[in-house]
């Protein structure tokens, strides 16, 4: 649709001023406007239950401020004028605790997207979690409070909050061939964490891996380990799936991984010798 690629072509101005990408600050400005509409933010299903997490119920976002190539989020990520509706925090926080209760879950989240767009939406929404017996796990690529130090410290304040933050690979150029993005915004969801550490808010870091090498993967470590030691300990490695969608993106961009989760189990794609 046309709409969709007017935002598309948000992620091609946003890198003209760039040496070797497009800003994903400004495209957090330009997806709110299309996914954000007061205090209610866009979604494709307000609860589901997933297995994550020994089991959580999430509703699936709409938005996001990266394009990452191996991202299994299609339309709600690249088509966001013609996905989902609008919803409320109150209405989001009814259909997530209702799901939970079915299935006996006590984690609620919001996925498939970037997290933090919305602010206010978002700050309502763990308000009302707060003032329940479950826990929000807030999935961010940590774009918006790596830049943004304010939001980050007001989620200090919430108790029943913890804070996934997703690197997208594990070094500047890595980052760039697999998002797009300008290589110096790798560093704002190292910042996020910082923040979010100094703050006393419960993170932690997941690391995509399925492009890098075990030097690389080494070198990721040795910088979440400078930002705070305990990072390590819960340090999520994560590898790819190959859905139809993220083989096409995959294959046109010309980026094969060397690792690739299938069925519950890690396939090494490396050729022998």
């Amino acid at each position: 649709m046309v709409k969709n690629r007017v935002l598309e072509n948000v992620v091609h101005s946003a890198a003209s001023d760039k040496p070797d990408g497009y800003d994903p600050v400004a495209l957090t400005a330009a997806a709110e406007k299309v996914v954000i509409r007061g205090n209610k933010r866009k979604y494709a299903r307000i609860a589901r239950p997933l297995r994550f997490y020994g089991g959580i119920t999430s509703a699936q976002e709409v938005g996001c401020n990266l394009r990452c190539k191996f991202c299994f989020s299609d339309k709600p990520v690249r088509r966001p004028h013609s996905t989902g509706r609008f919803y409320s925090p109150q209405e989001v926080f009814n259909a997530l605790t209702k799901e939970a209760d079915k299935h006996g879950h006590r984690l609620i989240s919001a996925s498939a997207s970037e997290g933090t767009l919305g602010q206010e939406h978002l700050l309502e929404l763990l308000e009302l979690v707060d003032q329940s017996k479950y826990v929000f796990v807030l999935e961010t690529n940590g774009i918006t409070l790596g830049h943004d130090r304010d939001f980050a410290l007001s989620l200090a304040r919430f108790n029943n909050l913890h804070v996934r933050v997703s690197i997208k690979g594990t070094n500047r150029k890595e980052y760039n061939s697999l998002t797009g993005a300008v290589s110096d915004s790798y560093e704002l969801p190292f910042k996020a964490l910082e923040y979010l550490i100094d703050a006393g808010v419960s993170c932690s870091a997941c690391v995509m891996i399925s492009f890098s090498s075990e030097k690389n993967i080494q070198s990721v470590k040795d910088k979440l380990y400078a930002v705070w030691p305990g990072l390590l300990k819960s340090l999520e490695l994560e590898n790819i799936t190959l859905f139809p969608k993220v083989a096409e993106r995959l294959t046109n961009a010309k980026l094969i991984p060397n690792t690739v989760r299938s069925r519950g189990k890690i396939i090494s794609l490396k050729k022998a010798g």
